[in-house]
């Protein structure tokens, strides 16, 4: 266990005191719960936000459907042959999108 010094403002103090006591808990006990708060809120708001695969694989996504949106427009058959894609396409974005899932479950647990 290490020792900190922490300079805070009277009222500061004054507040943090009468918490511990309203918590019948030392001083030092009550810092080291506010610490340790402040750290899980911390690791959970970092976790929360997606990590740079999965942004490129939603980024993928989307770019796979602005291709067959215009293959649809451009070429002649392209809403015919569209649906013909449209299937393989579906469980290839499906599958992806479980994988970019997994990976945010994995790194939300850590």
């Amino acid at each position: 266990m290490a020792h900190l010094r922490v300079r805070v403002a009277n009222d500061q103090r004054f507040a943090l005191r009468a918490l511990a006591r309203r918590r019948q808990v030392s001083m030092s006990q009550m810092l080291r719960t506010l610490v340790g708060r402040e750290l899980r809120e911390a690791d959970a708001a970092s976790g929360s936000l997606p990590d740079e695969s999965a942004v490129r694989e939603m980024a993928i996504l989307i770019a796979v459907e602005l291709v067959l949106k215009l293959q649809e427009a451009t070429t002649p058959g392209g809403a015919s042959r569209s649906r013909d894609l449209l299937e393989e396409a579906a469980r290839a974005a499906m599958a992806r999108l479980e994988m970019v899932e997994a990976s945010l479950q994995r790194g939300s647990d850590r």
